[in-house]
Formats: C-alpha cells, structure tokens, sequence
C-alpha cells in the first residue's frame, strides 16, 4: 500500500483518475500524429517528366535539413509522452490496487497495520520486486527509470532495421545509387528523378546521433537493472532470515477486532477516494502540452457548436 501512494500528492492537490486517463489519451494522440510525421518523412523529393517535356512535375518534396535536425526534437517528445503516460497509467492502477487492497483486507491483514498481536503463524514475507523497488526510489530517480527506459525503446525503434529513421536514411542511399527510373516505352516514357533535399553528411551525423545515445540510454537501463536484481536477493536473503527468526519466537497471541476493522475500512475508502494524482517536476512539461492541446480541441468544439 505505501508503494503506491508516490503517486499521489499529499496537499490533495492532482488530477482524478477521470482526468489522468483523459490527459493519458491526448498523450497518446500527440504521440500518433508525430509517428506519422516520421513516417511519412522522405529524405529526397520526387520529379516526373516526359522525354522532350519542358518542364518536369513535382510528386513529392523531401525534408530539409531542419527537418532532419527537429527528428531529435521530436522523438524526445514522443519519449516523454511515453512517460507522462506510463506515469499516469501506473497510477490509476496504483489507485486502483489501494481500493482493491482495502477491499480484500482480511482481519489479520489490519492487524498487522494496527499493530495488533493476532494468534498468527509467522509467514515469508514477500520478497522485493522489480516494481516495488523502483517504487522505493525517490520520483525523480522512478521517473528517469521511465525516461530513459522508453527513450532507450523510441530511439532503437527509430534506428534498427524496419525503424522510420533507419527506413528513410536506407531510401536515401537507394536513391543515391540509382537517381532515375524509367517507365513506360517510346514517347509515352516516364522518367523518375529523384533529388536529395538533405546532406547525405547531415543523415548519418543525425543517424550517428542517435545510435550512440540509443546505447547510453541501454546501458543505463541495464545499470539500474543490475542494481535492483542485486536488491532483490539481499531482500531474499533477508526475508528468509526474519522468516526462521520468527518461526523461532512465534506464539499463539491472537484478539478478533471485528469492529475496529469495519470501522478502519469505513475510513479509509473515504481517503483513498478523495486521493489525487502528482505529476512530476520532470513531466510538468509534456503534461502541460499534452493538457494544452486538449483545451485547444475544446476551444474548436465550442466555436463549431
């Protein structure tokens, strides 16, 4: 239970679940709309002409080199709407766990809060994991687990094989190897041109780039993994210590409280409902964006209507 509530301020300030799922949606949508921008992104433009035509025809125009250099900007932004999302969503859920876990509380379990003795065999306790001992860190030190944990994820999805990036650069050079295609016979022949609109030096910097903080970024996940696994088994060690310890000392000092716990219950679902969700100094800026662009849609609805 004490796990869970990092989540959420302590001056009752926040965002309700309704609000958090809303705010995780426009997140969401922002991150669609910049995918297809890079998705759609050609790093050459497309002309077609006729033999003996004039003048040929634009198909298609290439990016820029800004447009290149903001491929940084913008997949920074999908990275942090991944956490602002992973931020909001783990807290609805964390939400939701400290209902159903006041829901399933047993007798014994409110005991053992209260500090009541209960004629109880000693049990295991549970041993740490991955998620409670990411939640056991500070927020900054969770939310730069999610940063750098889904940048890690945006950036190698862009530059492996099948990636937008990896995609576009690969066109490029195809292009660059074979500037023309033909179609068609005789004087109804179409010639494709295709022309960079990029410095070729201006890509594989960019490509570079990433790849290599794409490996920072892993390398840094893989470092806190190896911590918390490390975490982990001194935790096993220790629970099982306690546990024989106790086995050791157990007796049989057991009192129902029924009544207390009707009560205790009564409470606390008042609390837990009444709870809002933080965001973080880290996320502000991307919530504010994403909220912001909410507040733009609902502007256009009013102005239609």
């Amino acid at each position: 239970m004490k796990k869970d509530m990092i989540f959420f301020a302590t001056d009752g300030k926040g965002l309700t679940s309704t609000s958090a799922n809303h705010i995780a949606n426009l997140a969401k949508e922002m991150i669609s709309e910049t995918d297809t921008v890079l998705e759609e992104m050609t790093l050459y433009s497309t002309t077609v002409s006729l033999i003996g035509g004039d003048k040929p025809n634009v198909l298609n125009r290439g990016a820029n080199d800004s447009d290149v250099e903001s491929t940084i900007t913008l997949l920074r932004r999908v990275a942090e709407a991944k956490s602002l999302i992973a931020w909001l969503r783990e807290a609805i859920k964390a939400k939701e766990r400290l209902l159903q876990e006041l829901t399933d509380e047993t007798l014994e379990d409110y005991a053992k809060e209260a500090g009541i003795k209960l004629n109880e065999q000693p049990k295991l306790k549970d041993i740490l994991t991955e998620d409670e001992y990411f939640a056991s860190r500070s927020v900054d030190e969770r939310c730069r687990y999610y940063s750098i944990e889904t940048l890690a994820a945006t950036l190698g999805k862009a530059i492996h094989p099948g990636g937008t990036f990896a995609e576009a650069r690969k066109a490029l050079q195809a292009k660059g190897k074979k500037p023309h295609d033909v179609e068609g016979t005789g004087r109804d022949t179409l010639i494709y041109t295709y022309t960079p609109t990029v410095s070729e030096k201006v890509v594989e910097d960019v490509y570079f780039r990433l790849q290599a903080e794409y490996r920072d970024a892993q390398s840094q996940v893989n470092s806190m993994k190896h911590d918390c696994r490390k975490a982990i088994e001194e935790s096993a060690i220790a629970a099982r210590t306690e546990y024989a310890k106790a086995m050791a000392e157990w007796n049989n000092e057991r009192k129902l409280v029924e009544a207390r716990h009707a009560e205790h219950i009564q409470i606390r679902s008042k609390e837990l409902e009444a709870l809002r969700i933080r965001i973080p100094q880290s996320l502000t800026g991307i919530y504010e964006h994403a909220s912001g662009l909410g507040k733009k849609r609902d502007n256009r609805s009013d102005k239609e209507a």
